[in-house]
Parts: structure tokens; C-alpha cells; sequence
């Protein structure tokens, strides 16, 4: 097993999302800073996303067949990545990476891959990750893998590729549910919306992120600690009600909302780690 899924595994059993919140078999709140990634940066229930695909549902839509949503999507990833030209759409994280390694001739992992929120990208990487809220400089690398709003691992994962030859050298898009690319589409749309009405963020977390020496990009943090630190970290921070990444090389993540009390408790968590 590795030390992810270690992580992970220590967790409590959650029987509910909401929001930013996780809740335990006996009822405890945790204030989750994993965000499944960045994948439920938008929460974990998307403002009208259960309704979405309720209809879609009821239309009897499950079936891999093509639909009207994939010209749909296609429109909208255009919009928000006019550099690339081709993207194709694979019904899970796994097939994408295999549609990654027969563009490059190899197998890249994933903590490979350039991530905008834990490092400057080099002009160099072939691969790199996009992620929501974070400045808008221009992307370089040939194929650009974003973490879109939609919580959970069955989400269709979207590959943006620069070049043709590149995409021509890839699989062809996989068959994916209208279920799920209808989904897709209504929590993109609800990100671009947020995104044109994003303000600055003056909320006190970047007080309390100050505490520690954390460099911080956007809603992201990268604690910079080593595998060691970082356990000891995670088993501090869940004790406290606070669920962090599981991993050092993962960013924690700002919630974009919180409550007194839930600011509180995250106090009281920094200033014991950082010893005041």
C-alpha cells in the first residue's frame, strides 16, 4: 500500500459531504482542506450539480452513447483554453495517463506531472496540471491536464493537447455517460461564473498561513515538509476536525468559505504546531 493510501486510510469513515465539511460515523465535523484533489474545490455538492444529473437521469441518458453535451463541452473547454486544439475525453484518470504515455513514448507518473499550485512550471514539461483560481499566465506544455470542480474518481477526465501530431499519436475519446458530461458541463459553467466574480481574498487564513512558513499561490498552500513532518502534521490537524492532503507533494487547499467556529479551531491547530 502506498504512503498516500496509508494516509488516506487512517481517516474516520464519512457518511456525509457537505460543502467543505466531512462528517464521521458519530457525527464530528472536519473542515476539509484535501478537497479531493482540488476536484471539490467548488465544495461537495456543486450548486446545482445533484439537479443536473437527476434530469439527465430521468431522460434515461446512462448509456455511453453519444449526446448533445459532448459538442456542448467542447464549446466550453475552448473557451477556457484557447492554446490547445485538440481534447479528448477519457472516462477515468487511469486511461488518461494511458493516453499521456502513448503521446510521450513512456509512462510519466502522476507526481511528475507539473503542478501549477506546488511549483513554477518550466517551459519544458511535457505534462502539467491546471488548476481553478490561480493567475492566468499561458500554458506551455504540449498536453494540459485540469482538475475540474466534480468530486470523485468516476468524473470524466479531460486531456487538452497543443498539437495535433501530439493527439494523433493518443486514443480516441472514450464513450462516456451523458450522466456524467452533463454534470461536467454544469459545474464548468458554475466555476466560470465564480471565476468573473472572483475578488481578492482578504479572509484571515492567509494570517494564519503566515504563521507557518508556507509558500502560497492562489487558494494553495504548499507546506514544503518532508514525509516525516507531514504525517505528524495530518495526525495533528485531524484531531483538531481538519482533514489535509495525503501526501506532502499535494497542496492543501483554502476553503472558500468557513465558519467563526471552524476558524477558531484552525487557530488554536497553527498556533500549537507553530508553538505560540
Amino acid at each position: 500500500m502506498s504512503s498516500m493510501n496509508q494516509q488516506l486510510y487512517k481517516m474516520p469513515i464519512m457518511v456525509r459531504a457537505r460543502g467543505y465539511r466531512l462528517y464521521d460515523l458519530y457525527g464530528k465535523r472536519y473542515l476539509d482542506l484535501y478537497q479531493n484533489n482540488g476536484r471539490a474545490i467548488l465544495g461537495h455538492r456543486p450548486a446545482g450539480l445533484l439537479r443536473t444529473m437527476k434530469s439527465t437521469a430521468a431522460r434515461g441518458l446512462l448509456s455511453e452513447y453519444p449526446s448533445v453535451y459532448d459538442g456542448r463541452l467542447e464549446k466550453i473547454l475552448k473557451l477556457m483554453f484557447p492554446d490547445y486544439s485538440v481534447f479528448l475525453v477519457y472516462r477515468n484518470r487511469e486511461r488518461a495517463y494511458q493516453a499521456i504515455a502513448s503521446a510521450l513514448g513512456r509512462f510519466i507518473s502522476p507526481t511528475a506531472i507539473g503542478d501549477p499550485a506546488m511549483e513554477e512550471l518550466s517551459s519544458d514539461m511535457p505534462v502539467t496540471l491546471w488548476r481553478p483560481f490561480l493567475p492566468e499566465t499561458g500554458f506551455t506544455s504540449r498536453i494540459l491536464l485540469p482538475i475540474f470542480p466534480f468530486p470523485g474518481s468516476f468524473a470524466p477526465e479531460v486531456v487538452c493537447v497543443k498539437e495535433i501530431s501530439t493527439a494523433r499519436a493518443m486514443p480516441a475519446s472514450d464513450a462516456v455517460s451523458p450522466f456524467l458530461v452533463d454534470g461536467l458541463i454544469k459545474t464548468l459553467t458554475q466555476l466560470i461564473r465564480i471565476t468573473k466574480g472572483e475578488g481578492r481574498r482578504t479572509s484571515e487564513f492567509q494570517r494564519l498561513c503566515d504563521m507557518f512558513d508556507w509558500k502560497r499561490r492562489g487558494p494553495y498552500l504548499n507546506t514544503g515538509l518532508d514525509s516525516v513532518a507531514y504525517s505528524e502534521l495530518c495526525k495533528k490537524a485531524l484531531s483538531e476536525g481538519i482533514i489535509l492532503p495525503p501526501g506532502e507533494h499535494l497542496p492543501v487547499i483554502l476553503p472558500r468559505e468557513f465558519t467563526d467556529g471552524e476558524l477558531d479551531g484552525f487557530t488554536h491547530f497553527v498556533r500549537e504546531i507553530s508553538g505560540d
